[in-house]
């Protein structure tokens, strides 16, 4: 494999495979060898030891490919490295070394793609079970969606009713979400919360979601949902583990969801043991094409590692999973057939697991968040892929949050949700600080939590608030 930066200074870099191991060598000018470096992936991290030749400047260009390419293939990585050029005054000295990093990002990224591409091919991931589940279920649901909608409510209406009877004694719980955090490590192009978004993050001190949960308990809520942006950390997963401990220590929060991305299976069992009963892990889009599409860097990235995220958390003994897909991303149609599918392998695998579902649909997020829905989905095809669920899953939770507006919400509560979100904020310190950090994205149903429950009375349920 050979790449080549182009004009002026035509710098090479050539990758060879050697067993699992990779071989870089960048050139530019008089051949030659004026540095060598080594990095290993360990711990999760790229490590790199540099050699160089006396009286030669290529140690930050061996390093920085290295590095990069490593933590992009994940395997040891060998980079030789030899630019001369006669004559250089210092700001092209620094366009060369700029030129080189440039060449080499871009290399590290078509390296990490094709790792990522093997990796969804690989017998071990879940899609290798997933994807033969979803022709049978394709049919289902085309034909079902294709039902003019009033007749797809006549038909579930009364299996719905008795879904809510028999699974969940015709309850609703009600929830919110407590953002704790607004950092991310990853840049989904449809997020407020994307690396790439120029804001000033915010991070709750244990003190202060503390003081969240409490004004939550004070006006009723007694379940919340853990929300921050993706930092798979040992030392954030710390983080996340003491505020939960302290909130259902210090404040009349009973039950904890967990909203934080893919984790090692390590990762998952210190929050089982902090108290944390249920996790939440949307694969957003099951489409690897579109996957790779709108996530461009971070561990969300790795399709086939979020992907297990779900087995890895049942493993580790979160009693409930809930699964879901962004709306808007891809047709809903082929997602929800694949969501219907990744359940199925999950509750074969876990047979007393209690699955539950979403499906968000994109909101507006920022300014300068110029992505927009490719596949929109209209509240009549929403309303029928809830109903689907449903029909299909009567012991599932079936969650439908403010993200819709209030008549979509008034319209499903009577036809199979199980739980509901009130009174939101999806800022961190939200409900109580004076100055909250940024949203993440916009809600469409500011109704208060009374205004919910009576809802859910005058549809014959009863609100609970766990």
């Amino acid at each position: 494999m050979r790449h080549s930066s182009g004009p002026p200074w035509h710098v090479e870099c050539h990758i060879q495979r050697i067993g699992d191991d990779y071989l870089c060598r960048i050139h530019g000018g008089d051949r030659h060898i004026g540095a060598v470096a080594l990095s290993e992936w360990s711990s999760g991290r790229a490590k790199t030891e540099v050699l160089t030749a006396s009286g030669h400047k290529e140690r930050a260009i061996a390093a920085h490919a290295a590095h990069v390419i490593c933590a992009a293939t994940r395997q040891r990585v060998s980079c030789i490295a030899g630019v001369h050029y006669d004559s250089l005054n210092r700001i092209q000295i620094e366009e060369i070394v700029q030129t080189v990093h440039e060449l080499t990002r871009r290399v590290a990224g078509k390296l990490e793609h094709l790792r990522l591409e093997e990796a969804l091919a690989a017998p071990a991931c879940p899609l290798s079970r997933i994807r033969p589940k979803t022709a049978a279920l394709s049919r289902e649901i085309e034909e079902f969606l294709t039902l003019p909608l009033k007749q797809a409510m006549n038909i579930a209406r009364i299996p719905a009713a008795a879904a809510l009877a028999d699974n969940f004694g015709n309850r609703v719980g009600l929830f919110t979400p407590l953002y704790l955090c607004s950092a991310c490590s990853n840049d989904c192009v449809y997020c407020g919360f994307r690396r790439s978004a120029r804001f000033a993050r915010t991070r709750l001190s244990i003190e202060q979601a503390v003081q969240e949960a409490r004004h939550l308990t004070a006006a009723g809520h007694r379940t919340i949902d853990l929300v921050t942006g993706e930092v798979a950390t040992d030392r954030f997963v710390n983080y996340v583990c003491e505020a939960t401990r302290a909130i259902l220590e210090a404040t009349g929060i009973r039950r904890i969801n967990l909203n934080l991305g893919a984790l090692s299976t390590e990762q998952f069992r210190c929050l089982r043991t902090a108290g944390a009963s249920g996790y939440h892990l949307y694969q957003e889009t099951y489409d690897p094409r579109t996957y790779f599409e709108v996530h461009d860097r971070g561990l969300k990235r790795d399709m086939a590692y979020r992907l297990d995220g779900p087995r890895r958390a049942a493993s580790a003994g979160f009693e409930s999973i809930g699964l879901g897909i962004l709306l808007g991303l891809h047709p809903v149609r082929e997602d929800l057939a694949a969501l219907a599918a990744h359940a199925r392998v999950l509750t074969e695998d876990f047979p007393r697991l209690r699955i539950g579902f979403s499906l968000p649909r994109l909101q507006n997020v920022d300014a300068d968040c110029a992505y927009t829905a490719t596949a929109a989905v209209g509240d009549e095809e929403f309303v029928k892929a809830m109903l689907f669920l449903r029909l299909r899953f009567p012991h599932a939770h079936l969650t439908v949050t403010t993200r819709e507006r209030p008549e979509v919400r008034d319209r499903l509560v009577p036809l199979g949700v199980t739980k509901i979100s009130a009174g939101v904020s999806t800022a961190p310190g939200g409900y109580t600080l004076d100055r909250p950090g940024a949203v993440q994205f916009d809600i469409s149903d500011r109704r208060a939590l009374p205004d919910i429950v009576e809802l859910v009375q005058r549809s014959g349920m009863t609100a609970t608030y766990e």
